[in-house]
């Protein structure tokens, strides 16, 4: 047996070793990407919370999304809530390496009381008139309504009947005329 048989071993060995480094550090790339899109979803959903006055339940929407250990903060700044994460990739395995996202939405408006009276939605009087006076209708008289004998009481529409053009033949352009060259059209 010569020498050369020897360094043959350990020259594998170095070979599969080197393979087995290759392979951790994809594999830890991998989980530091996926992390990063866990932790934009994240982010999207704390904003989104946050958007409608839920600061409580952003951090705990996103906390759900993201691994032990994560760091997450929503601040309201203005008519804005600003959502960050940040979390690190394979826990502390990689230390210094931190992937993170940041999410921006407005804030929703907060709902209105209703305001004291009937609803003006709901077909009754708008401005204290009694029921079946023009006010109803329109500034018109009282009685039928103005489309399609609309009793008082209820306000239709006028429908404009639908806007039908032909299309222009394939060759030709819209008043008619031919185009020469294009399918359809003289050569």
């Amino acid at each position: 047996m010569t020498g050369d048989a020897g360094s043959v071993t350990v020259e594998a060995a170095f070979a599969v070793g080197t393979l087995v480094v290759v392979l951790a550090v994809v594999l830890a790339a991998m989980g530091a990407v996926v992390l990063q899109l866990r932790c934009v979803d994240a982010a999207t959903e704390a904003a989104r919370f946050g958007a409608r006055g839920d600061l409580d339940g952003a951090r705990r929407a996103a906390a759900r999304l993201l691994p032990d250990g994560s760091e997450v903060t929503v601040d309201v700044a203005g008519d804005d809530v600003v959502a960050r994460v940040r979390a690190a990739p394979l826990g502390s395995a990689l230390p210094g390496v931190r992937v993170g996202a940041e999410a921006l939405a407005g804030r929703e408006p907060s709902p209105v009381a209703p305001a004291e009276g009937p609803d003006p939605l709901a077909g009754g009087p708008t401005d204290g008139a009694p029921a079946g006076t023009a006010s109803e209708v329109g500034d018109g008289p009282p009685g039928p309504g103005p489309v399609g004998g609309a009793t008082a009481g209820t306000t239709a529409a006028p429908t404009a009947p639908p806007v039908t053009e032909p299309l222009p033949t394939p060759g030709t352009t819209p008043d008619g005329t031919a185009v020469e060259g294009a399918p359809g059209g003289p050569r």
